[in-house]
């Protein structure tokens, strides 16, 4: 009976002894521009801890044996950094930012065969103008961030309802098929005064296609396709007032 006395207390000492010798780390990751990176990965490198930061950017690692430790941060479109740190007891805060890094993709494109492949593997050019673009030409609407693209012209055709049109290989406004998320929302008509009705913060790629695609997207298609492909909200939320 005594011996089973003192073999509990020793598993409760041992087991309060492990957890005095251990912490947390807890903290933020952002970008350059303070902005927080979502889902980026937190490893404590040579162990199978880590963690991933939620919607702010913020995370929480228990257990972090005391002493000296490493930490890498990684997440895509930005360059992995390790980082060291003196683990204490208490709670260890930790501020990172990671740059942004120069990773090529092959990117999947839909607006070409109606299925996603691989833009290499496209029967037709696929160009790309992704919400990195439309920022630096310093676009508000769908009609301004089209502007800069090779083989578009976007002009005004009346100056008192200022509305504009798309002409894809010279051919007027009518031809060109305009979609969003791969659905002809725009009719020939519909579409000269849809273009700024689109802001771009709700962009994430546009998929323009130059030529006859009218087996795919109808006869409104023969100047070319214009696939607007809109970002999926990673939080929803609404205020009452």
């Amino acid at each position: 009976m005594k011996k089973t006395i003192l073999f509990i207390i020793l598993i409760i000492y041992t087991s309060v002894y492990l957890i005095a010798q251990t912490s947390s780390i807890s903290g933020t990751v952002s970008s350059t521009g303070d902005e927080p990176i979502i889902s980026a990965t937190v490893q404590l490198v040579g162990t199978k801890q880590g963690t991933y930061t939620n919607n702010k950017g913020m995370f929480k690692l228990n257990e972090v044996p005391l002493g000296s430790q490493s930490l890498k941060f990684s997440s895509i479109g930005y360059k992995d950094t390790i980082i060291s740190i003196v683990v204490k007891s208490g709670v260890n805060e930790v501020k990172i930012q990671l740059e942004e890094g120069n990773i090529n993709f092959d990117e999947i494109v839909v607006t070409g065969t109606r299925t996603a492949k691989r833009r290499t593997d496209s029967p037709v050019i696929v160009n790309l103008i992704n919400s990195k673009e439309l920022d630096h030409v310093v676009a508000i609407n769908l009609s301004e961030g089209l502007k800069y693209q090779p083989g578009l012209r976007v002009e005004t055709d009346c100056q008192t309802c200022n509305y504009t049109q798309l002409r894809m290989n010279g051919l007027q406004g009518g031809y060109s098929q305009i979609l969003v998320n791969s659905r002809p929302i725009f009719s020939p008509l519909t579409g000269l005064y849809g273009l700024e009705q689109i802001p771009v913060n709700m962009i994430e790629r546009i998929e323009v296609v130059r030529g006859g695609v009218s087996a795919l997207y109808g006869s409104s298609a023969i100047g070319g396709t214009v696939n607007v492909i809109t970002k999926i909200p990673s939080e929803n939320t609404y205020n009452v007032t």
